[in-house]
């Protein structure tokens, strides 16, 4: 397990990759599993708690998140610039555990944020897929780490992407796991997918956070063992241990 430290980073990228969605890059040795996240601020008081994010990519002297400006304290964090200070906790949760054989990852939306890293740490056999309901993101970072697969609601200018939602046309078996993250219709999706397979489905469930270390209780779920804490005992569960009556 990776220690979990508090610090200040220095900031050295901040890239819009599409409508609201950034990837945020600060320099410092970090140590992470796939799967992880980090809790950050770059203000003060307010808001008062911090925003999780998962690590996007992890380098020998540079630690990067890929998120979307969904409310005060990302808005905040998309106005870095390289020079400001990002302060950062972690790493947190309990991340993935890779299975033997070929396995997929399938993200949608942000919810590609964890599997970047996740898949250069994974390594080969393994496809990735990718669903977006407006214009692709972030595609490209994929590409050198299995084959890639993407599909879109809105059918736009990106080249070779399928016509609707992931969960249409991806196909579990074959799979020693899938592991997921993103909406949870999709990841509901993909479970009675994965369930009628017999394949095992591993989700990255989103929830608010507080403290981050499990004192707080504030992000609790109940699942099939009973109440877990996302920061904690997740954020990464069998699917059939949080999806019930599935």
């Amino acid at each position: 397990m990776s220690a979990v430290a508090f610090r200040a980073a220095p900031v050295l990228e901040q890239r819009a990759v599409g409508p609201g969605v950034f990837v945020l890059r600060v320099g410092g040795e970090f140590t992470a599993n796939p799967g992880q996240f980090f809790l950050v601020r770059a203000w003060s008081f307010h808001p008062l708690l911090s925003r999780p994010l998962s690590v996007f990519d992890l380098s020998r002297d540079s630690l990067s998140f890929a998120y979307t400006v969904r409310g005060e304290g990302t808005k905040l964090l998309s106005r870095l610039r390289p020079g400001d200070v990002l302060h950062v906790f972690g790493p947190l949760g309990n991340g993935w555990s890779r299975a033997e054989g070929k396995v997929a990852l399938v993200g949608g939306g942000i919810g590609l944020a964890p599997l970047l890293f996740t898949a250069k740490a994974f390594g080969p056999p393994l496809d990735i897929f990718l669903g977006f309901r407006n214009e692709p993101f972030l595609v490209e970072e994929f590409l050198p780490f299995g084959k890639v697969q993407v599909a879109t609601e809105k059918p736009g200018r990106y080249p070779g992407t399928f016509s609707g939602m992931i969960t249409d046309f991806f196909e579990p078996r074959g799979y020693a796991a899938v592991y997921a993250c993103g909406p949870r219709p999709m990841l509901e999706a993909l479970h009675k997918k994965c369930q009628a397979a017999g394949i095992p489905l591993y989700v990255s469930l989103e929830e608010r956070l507080a403290c981050g270390i499990g004192a707080c209780f504030g992000c609790t779920i109940f699942t099939k063992k009973g109440p877990a804490r996302l920061c904690r005992e997740g954020p990464i569960f069998l699917a059939n241990e949080v999806f019930h009556g599935a």
